[in-house]
């Protein structure tokens, strides 16, 4: 017999015990169906009733639950401990609150449902030109005041660019992932510039996604951008928030370089959660450098950073965060609390009340920022943000050519104006 011949016959008899076995394993499992089937078949009510029509407990019951049950805890251990019994209207509020349509957020974080006309255009535009915005890929809670128009009366919208997959996967953001997404659409940078210049919108903020997977990370998309929206809107006011472009100056310059306005970056978080809030590929030096190193590149540009409360943070280190942001030159920072996406996300540690972000906002204007956005709903990317940042730029480029004021009073200006607004009246 050839060797051929002998390893072939080796071969088949292996597979035919294979089979057998398997064979076998399935004759045990099926077996084993058939007797839990017969179990079930014969499974009796925890109640039956027997020939005479009486009630008679199954053995299922077990006498020791029934026993416990009987010596257990009454309604007075329940309400043991309060000093005097709840009034009507108490009760009525508890009652409401324990309700399935009440959600678990503070009164403070509830907002309405974005609905009107505005919406509607924006939505089909962006549905027409196959574009994404950070308002619906992030579900922020203010996307109905800022589509709407909101008190100031221009709408904006935060346009993300590179498309609606990142490569990253941060624990706070909903955006999907995946490590290879869909190539750039080449006709992006025009199709943005031609949505915006038909809205006719002020101030417009870029964002993106991370590319990971590109050979520059996506700056040059960025800046191309950029580019398209100066040639069709020269008047608009452009903010882009950007990816870290992993530390690298050569790509962070061209985009700081290609007109924009202000050059937004996110630290995100203290430096001690960042690990535990971000992805492995962003860290805390890292992204102050991006900041520092654009105001290096171009001193005249807004720098601008944010920061989510909520995860875990200590007011310490919320602090330190603050003063490191002002040491890289930035202008602007934003405070709002943390909202859990979905269930997959990692929990909210704590709803952070509206007084505390009030003194954040005090300690940001102590520590020398022209503008410090703080408060629940505050993101990084707001319009009554947007629109205190428009009139900063507008009422600069004003003073820069009397040589009158310099940053600083210019914003001081402006928000003794809004106060004056908003006022109360004196009767």
């Amino acid at each position: 017999m050839s060797l051929q011949a002998v390893w072939s016959k080796l071969y088949f008899d292996e597979i035919k015990l294979e089979t057998e076995a398997r064979i076998d394993d399935l004759q045990d499992e099926l077996k084993r169906i058939e007797r839990a089937a017969t179990a079930i078949s014969r499974r009796s009510l925890a109640t039956e009733i027997d020939k005479n029509g009486a009630s008679k407990h199954s053995g299922r019951v077990r006498k020791g639950f029934a026993e416990k049950l009987k010596n257990g805890p009454g309604f007075g251990d329940f309400v043991s401990g309060m000093n005097e019994p709840l009034t009507p209207a108490q009760a009525m509020e508890k009652a409401v609150q324990s309700l399935p349509g009440n959600s678990r957020l503070p009164r403070w974080l509830k907002t309405d449902i974005p609905t009107g006309t505005n919406v509607s255009r924006i939505r089909k535009t962006l549905r027409e030109l196959k574009l994404h915005t950070v308002c619906e890929e992030a579900r922020c809670p203010n996307m109905g005041e800022c589509w709407g128009g909101g008190k100031h009366g221009t709408a904006t919208a935060t346009i993300m660019i590179m498309g609606d997959t990142c490569t990253r996967g941060c624990r706070f953001c909903s955006v999907k992932t995946s490590k290879a997404p869909a190539a750039l659409d080449a006709n992006e940078p025009q199709n943005v510039a031609r949505a915006l210049a038909a809205w006719g919108l002020d101030y417009i903020v870029l964002t993106s996604v991370d590319r990971d997977d590109l050979p520059d990370f996506g700056s040059g998309h960025f800046t191309e951008t950029v580019k398209s929206i100066r040639e069709k809107a020269p008047q608009m006011m452009i903010e882009c928030l950007t990816p870290d472009f992993q530390g690298r100056p050569e790509l962070i310059e061209p985009v700081a370089l290609s007109g924009l306005d202000v050059y937004a970056h996110n630290i995100e978080t203290v430096e001690a959660l960042q690990r535990m809030v971000r992805d492995y590929r962003a860290n805390y030096k890292q992204s102050m450098f991006v900041l520092e190193h654009v105001k290096k590149t171009k001193p005249t540009l807004l720098t601008k950073s944010s920061i989510m409360l909520g995860v875990g943070e200590t007011d310490e280190e919320v602090m330190q965060t603050m003063r490191d942001l002002r040491t890289a030159g930035v202008d602007i920072v934003t405070l709002g609390q943390y909202m859990r996406p979905t269930k997959r996300h990692m929990k909210v540690h704590e709803y952070v009340t509206p007084e505390k972000f009030k003194h954040w906002e005090q300690v940001g204007n102590e520590l020398g920022f022209v503008y410090t956005a703080s408060g629940p709903l505050v993101r990084s990317s707001y319009k009554a943000g947007e629109f205190f940042i428009s009139e900063i730029l507008r009422k600069r480029a004003a003073a820069s050519a009397n040589k009158e004021k310099n940053l600083r009073d210019v914003a001081a200006s402006i928000a003794s104006e809004e106060q004056k607004k908003h006022a109360p009246s004196a009767l």
